[in-house]
């Protein structure tokens, strides 16, 4: 992103404004330049003008870091991978569990007050444990 004539974006006038307010802290700007080239940071159009905003500060271009200088991340833990099948087994079974419950209850259960309680909360059960499922194979299985 070296290219002067490449339009700015808000990470690039963040980042511009992060110096800047970092040169503040150094004692390198005053709170006067401070604003007035924050200000100029934001009306930036191009990265060519977030360099002029922040040519006098140690550092060099406003660009986006190279990929090689951010860190990767590695692999889950045993224990993330654990959490994420404890939740994805145990929390769809607990709804389930729910559902069959009432579903009983409700098979013997004469009194009208009760069974629309029971009625309701097979319901909500169904419900839950269906987008729970949806969730899962949205978001695990694809």
């Amino acid at each position: 992103m070296s290219d002067g004539s490449t339009l700015a974006s808000n990470r690039d006038r963040d980042r511009a404004v992060a110096r800047l307010a970092d040169a503040h802290i150094e004692g390198r700007l005053t709170v006067e330049e401070l604003d007035r080239l924050t200000g100029e940071a934001h009306a930036a159009r191009t990265i060519a003008d977030l360099d002029l905003v922040c040519a006098n500060l140690p550092g060099g271009e406003v660009a986006e870091p190279r990929r090689a200088d951010v860190e990767a991340r590695g692999p889950y833990g045993a224990g993330q991978i654990a959490g994420m099948v404890a939740l994805t087994v145990i929390l769809p079974m607990g709804r389930l569990i729910g559902l069959v419950t009432a579903v009983a209850l409700l098979r013997g259960e004469t009194h009208p007050q009760r069974r629309r309680m029971l009625t309701t909360w097979a319901c909500v059960c169904a419900a839950v444990l269906a987008l729970e499922i949806v969730a899962i194979i949205v978001f695990v299985v694809l």
